[in-house]
């Protein structure tokens, strides 16, 4: 049976709330090998409490290893064998490799090994110009793309990659099926497993076969645009229209701008047609919009994140993107990505304290909660959430701490606090 990512076996979905912390030696000092499973381990071994709190989290970000650094050493195991600081001698490697394959080299190779962010159909591309199967695929997105899971077989453009990678099938016989099929499927209202898809995949000997059943069974495989923007917009509506979580949770919990001395509770505005997208995104991180301001950024937290990993900052949920989100204009698959995480953590954990009075949650809960983030993200065609990835691994520490909303507020707060020391 081929071994391929669909397996989503990588992280556990509870986690332990107990831990001891790194030493910042023991954070610097991680191999390849157990880079993941001490990613997992730093979830439990920082604490809001820790008086260094912000510095061991952005320590965090040492762990997880840039692209350039990954395609390195795996071009070195693919056979390269020049000079390691030789750039133009590495590009000319992997566009040979490219181009043996019988596929257009990518424009921006050297860009690669410079920290540009590469796309995940690129990093596919990569794995059929250098023959993987679906092993070496899989191993390939853990150890070198290392921000997300490979094959997500709900989507039909990665299921046909999947049973390519897996059979000796080339880039050419990939392009090939996919010119036969329509461009997206039309999702069942039920839920269908990965594990499923992934069995029956797996049963098929030949592309026509694979031709044949993906005719057949369109409707498992999701639509991410057209899904994943109504959920946005739904969920968006469940925090910002009138009376939304937004403006309950400010009538009814406490809030870390409340005056702290005399406890008048901070303002927020909301009209007929709810809040104002720039009044509703600052109150989901639950920053102050004067001391935004300060940053003179234009109505962006931009400036806050510099201190973040390259990959948490990219494409960060912002307010011109939602704002086009809502306008059902074009935005990456990555920024609507994180809007999503981002909605779905913040509704799942503001419906629990409005319900509770209490930004408390059990283990129970965490768990429950990112089982929810996981189950819009493949009824939307995404990925799952996976530890390795900078931006989900915010989502996964504030998850598993004794009051996750709280805590998710607070990296966001520190973080502004420090940039504003730097500005006094």
């Amino acid at each position: 049976m081929p071994v391929g990512a669909c397996s989503w076996t990588a992280f556990p979905l509870s986690w332990s709330f107990s831990g001891t912390v790194n030493s910042q030696e023991e954070m610097g000092d991680v191999t390849m090998k157990d880079r993941t499973e001490t990613l997992q381990t730093q979830l439990s071994a920082i604490s809001f409490e820790d008086e260094d709190f912000l510095e061991k989290l952005l320590q965090v970000g040492q762990l997880f290893r840039p692209f350039s650094e990954g395609i390195d050493e795996f071009i070195q195991e693919r056979g390269y064998a020049g000079d390691p600081g030789d750039l133009g001698d590495k590009v000319s490697f992997i566009r040979s490799a490219f181009e043996r394959a019988g596929m257009i080299p990518p424009r921006e190779i050297r860009e690669w090994f410079e920290g540009q962010p590469v796309k995940r159909g690129t990093a596919f591309q990569i794995c059929f110009a250098f023959g993987l199967d679906g092993t070496e695929t899989d191993a390939f997105f853990r150890q070198v793309y290392s921000k997300e899971r490979s094959f997500d077989c709900h989507q039909l453009k990665e299921a046909v990659y999947y049973f390519c990678l897996n059979n000796g099938l080339s880039w050419a016989d990939a392009l090939e099926i996919q010119s036969q099929l329509p461009l997206i499927g039309n999702p069942l209202k039920r839920e269908v497993y990965t594990g499923s898809i992934v069995a029956e995949l797996n049963g098929l000997g030949s592309k026509e076969e694979l031709i044949l059943y993906l005719k057949e069974n369109l409707d498992k495989f999701s639509d991410s645009n057209v899904t994943a923007y109504a959920t946005i917009v739904r969920l968006w509506n469940l925090s910002a229209g009138p009376g939304g979580l937004l403006m309950r949770e400010r009538e009814n919990l406490p809030s870390i701008l409340d005056d702290s001395v005399t406890g008048k509770k901070a303002r927020l505005r909301s009209g007929r047609g709810g809040m104002k997208p720039w009044d509703a995104y600052l109150a989901i991180f639950q920053l102050d919009k004067k001391e935004v301001k300060a940053l003179h950024a234009e109505r962006s937290i931009r400036p806050i994140l510099k201190k973040l990993h390259a990959d948490a900052q990219d494409s960060f949920p912002d307010r011109q993107g939602i704002d086009r989100i809502l306008r059902r204009e074009h935005v990456s698959y990555e920024r609507v990505r994180k809007w999503l995480v981002l909605l779905t953590f913040y509704t799942f954990w503001a419906q629990k304290a409005l319900a509770s009075r209490s930004y408390q949650g059990t283990e129970e809960d965490a768990n429950r909660c990112l089982a929810n983030m996981n189950s819009h993200l493949l009824d939307c065609g995404y990925p799952e959430l996976y530890v390795g990835n900078p931006y989900d691994w915010i989502f996964f520490f504030a998850d598993k701490s004794d009051e996750p909303l709280y805590t998710f507020r607070m990296i966001w707060n520190e973080l502004l606090a420090k940039k504003l020391e730097e500005h006094a």
